[in-house]
């Protein structure tokens, strides 16, 4: 069974799935859609607002449970030719080898597992949607609509070590610029706005949000600005990430956002703050612990010890999870180095996480 979704993988891996490409995603679906229909799930294309095109697969009467994992990859076309799937011991490399293809294979791997005996009284959905890796500003509504009448949704991302993650950080991602006055930096310098020097005033006062006791940060990820060293710059740009663990944290950080844009030490400049809260957060709430412990109980009959995680990333589960479905997340195989060169996927648990999978959606009919 194991080298069947190896080979699966090799070649989801093999294919270039940035988000944005349309040929990629499609030649994925293809892969996914063959197996899918030969056991019986209707599969097809649903196209989002936004133009966007996801796949959705459905099959069976009873409770509806939503699996959901995302086709596309942060890699730019052409990584996959210049790093192929490969696997070194227990190591499996390549472009979104866990992130993460290697949940849409343990999505197939559980199906194709249960159709060899009953299936489950449940209507079983999967959406693998192709843009979650800019915060699916398409598939959103999708996948809030599939799972608002669903009795659990079970994400299969990438598991942090041998553990379920029961809670997700929400996100909010703003860009800020300061405009001023251009000028020569010798012969009319003091005509000039320095808006690079008003920004770092703002800079300080942004990561001074940041109330790490209480789960809050801000990070200024990225600072662009000016033309010349002999030129008083008039434009600088910064790009803030945010991530909070519970909802009513978002509106006061937004706030003070505001302020700092607002109010400027040099009069000649001006501030504009634009973005907002990308995922909501996921927080720790009875529902999603008394899945994991479900979850966890199967494991163990299967030599699995899973451990319950918070992660401070953010996944599709931070959608369903703040509508207050039961959801759990990180279902995929351990993996590692994500967005990285040095991604990797842990060979073994592959098999591991298809048969968990598998176990778990057999008696979810009994718990839901």
């Amino acid at each position: 069974m194991r080298a069947d979704y190896l080979e699966l993988l090799e070649s989801m891996v093999n294919i270039d799935s940035c988000s944005g490409n349309v040929e990629g995603i499609a030649q994925l679906s293809s892969l996914i859609g063959q197996r899918l229909k030969k056991l019986g799930f209707s599969f097809g294309p649903v196209k989002a607002k936004d133009g966007s095109i996801h796949y959705h697969a459905r099959r069976g009467l009873g409770k509806k449970v939503l699996l959901l994992a995302h086709l596309d990859t942060v890699f730019p076309n052409g990584t996959a030719a210049a790093r192929k799937f490969r696997i070194e011991g227990e190591l499996a490399f390549g472009p979104g080898v866990s992130d993460c293809k290697s949940g849409v294979a343990t999505i197939i791997g559980a199906l194709e597992t249960l159709s060899q005996g009953r299936w489950p009284d449940l209507e079983i959905n999967a959406l693998f949607n192709s843009d979650e890796e800019v915060s699916s500003p398409g598939s959103r509504q999708i996948i809030e609509d599939l799972a608002k009448d669903a009795a659990a949704v079970l994400v299969v991302e990438p598991a942090e070590l041998e553990n379920i993650t029961v809670a997700r950080k929400g996100i909010g991602r703003f860009e800020l610029k300061v405009s001023g006055k251009a000028a020569h930096s010798g012969s009319n310098y003091t005509h000039g706005c320095n808006a690079i020097l008003e920004m770092a005033h703002k800079i300080i006062a942004i990561q001074g949000l940041s109330r790490i006791e209480n789960g809050i940060t801000l990070n200024v990820g990225t600072v662009s600005g000016g033309i010349r060293p002999n030129v008083v710059p008039e434009l600088a740009m910064v790009e803030i990430d945010l991530r909070i663990v519970k909802p009513d944290q978002a509106e006061p950080v937004i706030n003070g956002l505001k302020r700092i844009a607002a109010d400027c030490k040099d009069q000649g400049t001006s501030g504009r703050l634009t973005g907002g809260i990308t995922r909501p957060p996921m927080p720790l709430n009875d529902a999603n612990y008394q899945l994991y412990q479900s979850i966890r109980d199967v494991g163990l009959k299967l030599g699995m010890k899973l451990g319950a995680v918070e992660s401070g990333g953010g996944s599709d589960a931070n959608f369903t999870g703040a509508l207050g479905i039961p959801t759990i997340d990180g279902l995929g195989p351990i993996g590692g180095g994500h967005h990285s060169e040095a991604e990797y996927m842990n060979v073994p648990s592959l098999g591991r996480r298809i048969n968990l999978l598998a176990s778990f959606l057999r008696i979810l009919p009994d718990i839901l």
